[in-house]
C-alpha cells in the first residue's frame, strides 16, 4: 500500500506490476472507476451492496448481512436470486475483460460470503487515513506547514457522509462513526496548524462554523478561543469558553477539562505565551504531540498552540486490578507443574473481560518459569500450527542446547502442509504431533515451562488437535498449559474442550470487576479518588467489563467528574465492539435486541417478540443464542424475563435508531404489554 492508500499488485518480490483494478470513493455518494474510467454501479440496492462490500474491504461479508442491509427486516422470497444477480452484474462492471469461467480478481466468493480483494482495490477511505496520519506525524515533528498541507489533502477527499447508501445499517454504523470522528479530529488538526502558521482570522472563520455544528468539542473550543484572542477579540474568546462551560454542565453534567480553565486564566492575564511568533520548522518543542503519542502534559511551547485532548497512553492498559482468585488458580497450576504433574488451565469470558491481561499478569508473576506465548490472530489468515510455531520458537530460545527434531524444525520453518491424503496423512500428522509433544515434554524436565495459547477460538484445526494431543500426556510433564477463549465461541471448541476435560482441566471463568475493583481502576487511571456513587454508575453501565470500563474512564478528562447528573456518552470503540457482537448473531437477533433496548434493561421475551413481529418459538430460540453470547441474562426469579448484561449494549442499540422508529417501537411494546396474556404467558409453567 502506497502513502496515499493506493493498492499495487506485486509479484513474489517487490516490483510493482500494475495499478489497482478498481478504485472507490466512499467519503460521499459512492463512485467507482475501473482501469481509470468511471463506471455505473447500477440500481440503488446494487449500490448498497457495493457500499457494504467496500466498507469491509478485504473481509468477507456474510450473505445474511447482505440480505439484512438490502431488505431490512423483510427480504422477499426472491431476495437470494436478486442478490446473486447483483453480484453477477457487479463482476461484469468491475472485471469487464474477464473471460467466462475464469477466476475472479476483484469480487470473490468463499465459504463465508463475498469479498472485495483489498490487493487490487483502492478506496479513498484509506487515502484519507494515510493523509491524516501524515498530518499528525508532521505536527509531532514541529512542522505545522507540512501538517496543514496533509490535513487539507485528507479533508479534500470528503464529499459528504461516509457510506451514505448504508450508513444506517447496524453493520456499517460503527465504521461510519469511526470515520466521522477521524474527520473531526483532522479538522481540529488543520485549525491548530492554521494557528501555528499565523492564519488567525482564517482559523476563526473555520472554527466558528465547526463549533456551531459540534458545540461539545472541547479541543475545538480551546482552538477557537485562542484564535479569537490572537485576532484581538478577547471578550469573544472568554465568551466562547464560558458558553462551553455552561453547556457542558447543563447537557452532560461535567466540568471543562483543565486545559480550558488554564486558557481562561491566561487570556485574563494576557499571558505572553498566547501571542503568536513564527515557529522554526523542526522545532519539536513548539508543536504538541499527536494525541496517541501524548505520554503526559506537554511542555509549554514558546508560542502557545493548544495540544489535542489528552488520550490515555498505553500505560493505562497495563494497570491491572483484581482477579485474585484467577491468579491463585494459575499459581496453583504452576506449582503442580513445577512439582512434576503438568496442568491445563482454561480462561474464558466475554470479549474485553481481560483474559489476555490476566495471562500477561500471571506471566509477570511466574518467576523461574519461562512463558512460551502463542497467539491466534483473527484479523489475518495464518498457516497451520501458527501459535505452536511461536511456542516452539520460544522453547528453542530458552532451551538452546536441546536438539530440534525434524518434525519440529518443519513447523519452525513453516513447512506444515499436508501433501498426503487419507491414512497416510493421518499417520504423518500423528508422528509430527508426537515429536512436538515429546520435544516440549523433555524440555520441561530440565526447567518447568508455561505454554500460553491466547485467543484459542481463532486457532486453526491442526493447532486444536495438537493441543488435545498434548493434553493427553501433560500430567507426565512439568508443563502448565494455559489457554484463553471467548465464552461465546465455546460451541465451536466443543471437541477440544471435551478433550481437555479428560485431562482434568482447571476452568477459570472471568466475570466483571466488582465495584471495589472498578473504583481502584478508575482511581489509578484518573490519578485521583473517585466517588463510590460514580463508580457504581460505571459498573452498572459496563457490567464490570474492563474494556468498557477503561474506555468510559478514558472519556473522562482530568477535569470531569464521575457520576454527574448525566452519564458520559458511549465512546466510539465501545460502540464498535457492541455493534460487532450484535451483528454476529444475525438479523433476527439484531431486531430482537433493538426492540428490547426500547423496552429497557429488563424485558419480557413474549412482549418483545410480539412487538418485533417474531414468532414466539423463533424468539425463544434466538434469545438462547443471545444468552450464550453473553449479551443478555435470564432472570432467575421471573420465567420469560431477561436483562441486558451491560446497559451499554441497550444504550448503543437505542442510539442507532431514529426518533421516529423509537416512538413506533415503544407504541408496539406498550400495545403488546397491555394484552392480558402478555407478560404472564409463562406463569402457568412456573
Amino acid at each position: 500500500m502506497t502513502r496515499d492508500g493506493r493498492a499495487h499488485l506485486q509479484n513474489s518480490g517487490t516490483r510493482e506490476i500494475g495499478p489497482p483494478k478498481a478504485e472507490f470513493r466512499a467519503l460521499g455518494p459512492l463512485e467507482a472507476e475501473v482501469l481509470g474510467r468511471p463506471v455505473d454501479l447500477g440500481a440503488p440496492k446494487q449500490r448498497k451492496l457495493v457500499a457494504l462490500l467496500v466498507s469491509r474491504l478485504g473481509r468477507p461479508v456474510p450473505v445474511d448481512v447482505m440480505l439484512e442491509a438490502l431488505w431490512a427486516e423483510s427480504p422477499p422470497a426472491s431476495a437470494m436470486t436478486s442478490l446473486q444477480s447483483y453480484v453477477a452484474n457487479l463482476r461484469r462492471v468491475l472485471e469487464p475483460g474477464r473471460a467466462p469461467r475464469t477466476p475472479t480478481r476483484v469480487l470473490h466468493t468463499n465459504d463465508q460470503g463475498y469479498l472485495l480483494d483489498g490487493q487490487v482495490v483502492a478506496v479513498d477511505v484509506h487515502r484519507f487515513e494515510g493523509r491524516a496520519k501524515a498530518g499528525w506525524q508532521a505536527w509531532n515533528r514541529g512542522d505545522p506547514q507540512e501538517a496543514l498541507s496533509e490535513f487539507e489533502s485528507a479533508l479534500a477527499l470528503w464529499r459528504g457522509e461516509a457510506y451514505p447508501e448504508v450508513s444506517h445499517s447496524v453493520h456499517v454504523a460503527a465504521e461510519v462513526a469511526r470515520l466521522g470522528e477521524l474527520r473531526l479530529s483532522a479538522v481540529e488538526g488543520r485549525c491548530a496548524a492554521l494557528l501555528a502558521v499565523g492564519a488567525h482570522e482564517m482559523a476563526v472563520a473555520e472554527l466558528e462554523a465547526f463549533m456551531q455544528a459540534h458545540p461539545l468539542r472541547e479541543y475545538g473550543c480551546e482552538l477557537l478561543s485562542l484564535a479569537l484572542y490572537r485576532a484581538g477579540r478577547q471578550a469573544d474568546a472568554l465568551a466562547v469558553l464560558r458558553t462551553n462551560q455552561r453547556r457542558l454542565g447543563e447537557e452532560l453534567g461535567i466540568d471543562p477539562r483543565p486545559a480550558l480553565q488554564h486558557l481562561e486564566r491566561e487570556i485574563l492575564s494576557h499571558a505572553p505565551a498566547l501571542d503568536w511568533r513564527p515557529t522554526p520548522v523542526g522545532t519539536a518543542t513548539a508543536a504538541p504531540a499527536r494525541p496517541e503519542a501524548v505520554a503526559g502534559p506537554p511542555q509549554a511551547p514558546p508560542t502557545r498552540v493548544p495540544a489535542p485532548p489528552a488520550v490515555t497512553t498505553a500505560l493505562d492498559e497495563e494497570i491491572f486490578v483484581g482477579r485474585d482468585a484467577a491468579l491463585r488458580h494459575l499459581a496453583a497450576g504452576a506449582a503442580e507443574a513445577a512439582g512434576g504433574r503438568g496442568q491445563v488451565v482454561t480462561v474464558s469470558g466475554e470479549p474485553g473481560i481481560g483474559k489476555t491481561s490476566l495471562l500477561r499478569r500471571f506471566g509477570e508473576l511466574a518467576t523461574g518459569m519461562p512463558v512460551l506465548w502463542g497467539a491466534c490472530p483473527g484479523h489475518v489468515a495464518t498457516p497451520p500450527l501458527w501459535p505452536w510455531r511461536q511456542v516452539l520458537g520460544m522453547a528453542g530460545t530458552h532451551c538452546p542446547r536441546r536438539p530440534v527434531p525434524a518434525p519440529v524444525a518443519e513447523v519452525l520453518s513453516g513447512e506444515t502442509g499436508q501433501p498426503l491424503h487419507g491414512a497416510d496423512a493421518d499417520t504423518a500428522t500423528l508422528r509430527q504431533f508426537e515429536a512436538i509433544v515429546h520435544y516440549l515434554t523433555r524440555a520441561s524436565y530440565a526447567r518447568p515451562l508455561v505454554i500460553v495459547l491466547d485467543h484459542l477460538h481463532q486457532a486453526d484445526p491442526y493447532s486444536l488437535r495438537l493441543l488435545a494431543h498434548l493434553a493427553e500426556s501433560v500430567h507426565t510433564s512439568r508443563l502448565l498449559v494455559a489457554v484463553s477463549y471467548r465464552s461465546d465461541e465455546a460451541a465451536a471448541l466443543a471437541e477440544t474442550t471435551a478433550a481437555l476435560a479428560r485431562a482434568e482441566v482447571t476452568r477459570v471463568e472471568l466475570n466483571g470487576l466488582s465495584v471495589t475493583e472498578a473504583r481502584a481502576l478508575a482511581t489509578a487511571m484518573l490519578h485521583r479518588e473517585t466517588s463510590a456513587a460514580g463508580v457504581e454508575e460505571l459498573r452498572y453501565r459496563t457490567g464490570g467489563n474492563p474494556f468498557y470500563l477503561r474506555e468510559l474512564i478514558k472519556a473522562l478528562d482530568a477535569g470531569e467528574r464521575v457520576g454527574r447528573a448525566r452519564p458520559a456518552p458511549v465512546p466510539p470503540p465501545v460502540r464498535e465492539v457492541v455493534l460487532g457482537r450484535v451483528a454476529r448473531l444475525g438479523p433476527t437477533a439484531v431486531e430482537l435486541l433493538s426492540v428490547a433496548a426500547i423496552a429497557g434493561r429488563t424485558f419480557a421475551i413474549d412482549v418483545v417478540a410480539e412487538a418485533s413481529s417474531i414468532e414466539l418459538g423463533e424468539a425463544l430460540r434466538v434469545v438462547d443464542a443471545i444468552v450464550a453470547a453473553g449479551l443478555v441474562g435470564e432472570d432467575e426469579q421471573r420465567l420469560g424475563w431477561y436483562s441486558f448484561t451491560h446497559s451499554l449494549t441497550a444504550e448503543v442499540l437505542y442510539q442507532t435508531m431514529g426518533r421516529l422508529r423509537r416512538v413506533h417501537l415503544l407504541r408496539r411494546i406498550r400495545a403488546a404489554a397491555v394484552q392480558p396474556w402478555k407478560g404472564s404467558i409463562f406463569r402457568a409453567a412456573e
